[in-house]
């Protein structure tokens, strides 16, 4: 079994779909690391090369289950894991019922999770596409990497005006 570092270049086969990962952080919330997770149809990428650029997310997640129940090879390295940081923030709320709307949201920095800096009722654009808080299980990221994912689709966000206003 590997142990993943910041910097590394991950191809994970797991139930059937290979995802592309870069590993951003050491262990983080509740053992999990923070990744930047490529958007894929879940197919096979010969000489997969990271960018930045390219289409993805933030989030923790714990990779025992892949290594347990898949496949994880380290299949490359890059020299600066902080440019796949997609925010300097987190965001979380209490609505955990599908369906319902956060009434309020709390905002901490990445060097601070947890901190709890702001709290505000709606987000801008930019704390809208902050990391979602919280260590996820890999079968759950999987899921969100196949549809695209990203975090100003957090259910609980709703269409809030002033995630589209000037400005924000």
């Amino acid at each position: 079994m590997i142990s993943q570092r910041p910097g590394d270049v991950l191809e994970v086969r797991y139930e059937g779909s290979w995802c592309y990962l870069v590993v951003v952080t050491r262990i983080f919330m509740f053992g999990g690391n923070v990744v930047y997770a490529f958007h894929s149809d879940g197919s096979r990428i010969e000489n997969f090369e990271p960018n930045p650029d390219l289409s993805g997310f933030n989030i923790c997640t714990d990779l025992l289950l892949p290594k347990k129940e898949g496949e994880v090879n380290r299949i490359g390295k890059v020299d600066d894991p902080i440019r796949y940081r997609v925010s300097d923030l987190i965001k979380d709320c209490h609505e955990h019922v599908p369906g319902q709307i956060a009434k309020r949201w709390f905002l901490s920095r990445f060097d601070n999770p947890g901190g709890g800096d702001k709290i505000v009722r709606s987000l801008s654009k930019r704390q809208a596409l902050a990391m979602d808080s919280g260590m996820y299980s890999f079968d759950l990221v999987v899921e969100k990497i196949l549809s695209s994912y990203t975090p100003d689709k957090n259910p609980f966000i709703g269409k809030t005006r002033s995630l589209f206003r000037f400005g924000n």
